[in-house]
């Protein structure tokens, strides 16, 4: 058990280091090599690859319910502790883009919902949601003629980047990408073990611990914002994770491997609603502290209801 613990949290750890690394260097890298700054935000906007690498492993390991779960636990994860947790601090800004990235989240929920809820997704399922989401960016750049910056890019565009080599960029973004593998490696470890000793199924683990621990990045994102005053930007990465989560991060696990769970639905239909509550908690533009107090609450229930 502790070991298990113990290997979720140098997943974390690593998963952290190894997207801010991936997602740094592979925008540098676009700049450095002339790469636009649209492609190189169709690529990246709320892109969690260290989520696709977790979901992928566990599924090639026919952990189909962790694979899922991850991917679905982490969006009730981030919709609900993260935002709660960052609006109890400073209340969140709620514009309208920010808005139409919810309802477009909510949109890819139901995707995901759809595909899981015969209890089995398949490979041209997986590959359907990979689509969807592809849709998704080309609906948003064809909108604003531009996709949208958000998540880790955003930070990144802000950073000065130096005169670094393409070649040094590339392999610093894969070396993110190999920390990330390494991340996911041991988070689906620790998973199994937490797993015998709960004597918990691979779907309930995946839905709140494997995806705690896949989700501290968005954490530090969150916080990181709130602190320098751009927390806009992080509620958009929020959003547009939670929307790259139900179809790309599922759709890959199951184009690796068929996925087969159980006891899935409660919580995609769950991860479907959650960024529709979040735009009427927010109705007056803002998430204030005390629907940031109900969406905490509203996740300590959703972890005792799925472990119980």
């Amino acid at each position: 058990m502790l070991i298990g613990l113990g290997l979720l949290l140098a997943a974390a750890v690593l998963l952290v280091v190894g997207a801010e690394l991936f997602v740094e260097n592979a925008a540098a890298a676009a700049r450095t090599l002339g790469v636009s700054v649209l492609a190189v935000g169709i690529l990246l906007a709320g892109a969690e690859p260290e989520e696709m690498l977790t979901g992928i492993l566990a599924a090639l390991d026919g952990r189909g319910g962790l694979a899922a779960g991850d991917a679905i636990g982490a969006n009730v994860t981030m919709l609900t502790a993260a935002l709660g947790l960052a609006a109890l601090a400073r209340p969140l800004p709620f514009g309208p883009r920010v808005r139409t990235y919810a309802l477009l989240s909510a949109l890819a929920g139901a995707f995901a919902l759809a595909a899981l809820f015969d209890g089995r997704v398949s490979r041209l399922e997986g590959g359907l949601l990979l689509a969807g989401y592809a849709a998704g960016v080309g609906l948003v750049w064809w909108r604003e003629q531009a996709p949208p910056t958000i998540g880790e890019l955003a930070e990144a565009e802000e950073e000065p980047t130096g005169r670094r080599a393409p070649v040094t960029g590339l392999l610093l973004a894969l070396l993110g990408v190999g920390i990330m593998l390494g991340g996911g490696d041991a988070a689906v470890t620790g998973a199994e073990r937490v797993v015998v000793a709960l004597g918990q199924s691979d779907t309930a683990v995946g839905l709140t611990i494997l995806a705690l621990a896949t989700t501290a990045e968005l954490f530090a994102l969150v916080f990181a914002a709130a602190r320098h005053g751009v927390s806009e930007i992080a509620v958009a990465g929020v959003v547009g994770a939670a929307a790259y989560n139900a179809t790309a991060s599922l759709g890959a696990a199951a184009l690796a491997r068929p996925l087969v769970v159980a006891g899935m639905t409660g919580a995609a239909t769950l991860a479907a609603l959650l960024p529709v509550a979040a735009v009427v908690l927010a109705s007056r533009g803002r998430l204030g502290r005390v629907p940031g107090a109900a969406l905490c609450l509203a996740y300590a229930a959703y972890v005792v209801v799925v472990l119980a």
